[in-house]
């Protein structure tokens, strides 16, 4: 089967290797669609993955089963990391430090003609036969978005959201209506007008209850400080390069009371929201994907939305 691996220095590879085999208890999964996360354009966090097999937005149709509640040619969204919902953190809620969430992944990787799905992975796994295949990989980040949102508590706030690429279109069209996208590149703005939503040049920035911030950048969190009010709150959405130090002016944010939230990746409640939201029309495939493509033509789409020269790729696969 062909699947994409990431090699380094910012390049992915088209492989054939052999399919996984169905794991005791869990599934087999034909891949219908993949999206290509932001996550996998970072190079210091995915040098350290060599050679990760790419590919964790996700969805397709069971050909083996060991479980009846998924049966054969059902259509399902499997999240890459699923919780054992019984340890203390699953008890806390804090689904992402669960060490059973830390241990499971897809095999090889959503990224790949053919993916297995451990019974580990069974508790993030949902049938979504109503859904497209394009729509039903979105699940996955949409739920870090839902948490993201969970976290901020916008509830009648005003809120602003700091970089318009995909996953800030995913919180523009979350959130409630009147939130405020900024964006440096003139190219992202204008799609975001196209869904309709304000999206201005960050020097037009307004005062906001609750801003996200997207991207991984200083400049970013900047901004949010600057334009915050007092008593806001700043959820950082994408995490930083290690090692720092990161030049953040953090004299304003103590005198203005700001509090700071870190939204790393998302639960199985969170997936529910995501579902729910999608099945609701809040988000398709088309809203945040500009290019959907075939797995062998996904190397140049990759560079190609590293480089900010597209928003969002897909590989369809059939």
């Amino acid at each position: 089967m062909k699947l994409a691996r990431y090699v380094g220095d910012g390049r992915i590879e088209i492989r054939e290797e052999p399919a996984p085999a169905c794991p005791v208890g869990g599934l087999l999964v034909k891949t219908l669609a993949s999206g290509l996360c932001s996550g996998e354009l970072m190079a210091w966090y995915m040098d350290q993955k060599i050679p990760h097999v790419l590919g964790h937005e996700v969805a397709g149709k069971v050909i083996e089963s060991q479980d009846d509640r998924f049966p054969v040619g059902s259509q399902v969204f499997a999240h890459h990391h699923a919780p054992c919902m019984n340890c203390e953190m699953c008890r806390k809620r804090l689904y992402v430090h669960c060490s059973q969430w830390k241990k499971t992944k897809l095999v090889p990787g959503g990224m790949a003609e053919v993916f297995a799905v451990s019974s580990d992975n069974l508790s993030d796994t949902h049938v979504v036969n109503d859904l497209r295949p394009t729509d039903a990989a979105l699940i996955e980040p949409l739920a870090c978005v839902a948490k993201s949102i969970r976290l901020g508590q916008p509830e009648g706030k005003s809120y602003a959201v700091i970089g318009l690429g995909a996953m800030g279109l995913m919180h523009m069209l979350a959130l409630p209506t009147g939130a405020i996208g900024y964006e440096t590149s003139e190219a992202r703005r204008r799609w975001a007008a196209s869904l309709g939503f304000q999206a201005k040049v960050p020097s037009e920035a307004t005062p906001a209850d609750v801003i996200f911030v997207c991207p991984g950048s200083p400049q970013a969190v900047n901004q949010a400080i600057q334009i915050a009010n007092p008593g806001g709150t700043i959820v950082l959405f994408a995490p930083m390069p290690p090692g720092g130090p990161a030049p953040i002016d953090l004299n304003p944010a103590y005198f203005k009371d700001l509090s700071f939230v870190n939204s790393y990746s998302c639960g199985p409640n969170d997936t529910l929201q995501a579902i729910e939201w999608i099945r609701a029309g809040k988000l398709k495939a088309e809203h945040v994907v500009s290019d959907f493509t075939g797995i062998d033509d996904l190397p140049r789409a990759y560079l190609a939305m590293r480089a900010g020269d597209i928003l969002k790729a897909m590989v369809v696969f059939e």
